[in-house]
């Protein structure tokens, strides 16, 4: 494992959270909230990856990252749920699509990442 790499995945992931925190106090566009959600948790799956000493693909999909890490890491089964719903604002965050995404269901999500967050952190 490379600390320094780890690390620098958990202070992509912190940018991303500051980003989103300060979006949701502005009441900022809830698309661009839950798209900085969704790469802080991207980051910090990376940064377990290579905790964990696993190489990975380079790829947005959190439930790819996740299924790499569950075996090693079996208390994130307790947020699998909240990462896989993140996961599928994917393609709504990278293509238009048509359907708009309400301030209140990104706090609501940024409220699932926190738990999300803190259960990450204690395995970093």
């Amino acid at each position: 494992m490379n600390e320094t790499d780890v690390r620098e995945w958990q202070t992509l992931a912190s940018h991303d959270i500051e980003t989103a925190d300060l979006l949701i106090k502005q009441k900022g566009h809830a698309d661009i909230i839950i798209y900085h959600i969704h790469q802080a948790v991207e980051k910090l799956l990376k940064a377990l990856l290579m905790k964990a000493n696993k190489p990975f693909e380079k790829t947005h999909f959190l439930d790819k990252l996740l299924a790499q890490l569950l075996a090693d890491y079996p208390s994130l089964s307790e947020v699998k749920d909240e990462i896989l719903e993140i996961n599928l604002y994917l393609p709504k965050l990278r293509y238009p699509s048509g359907d708009r995404i309400e301030f209140d269901e990104a706090v609501t999500i940024y409220n699932e990442f926190l738990h999300i967050n803190k259960v990450i952190q204690a395995l970093v």
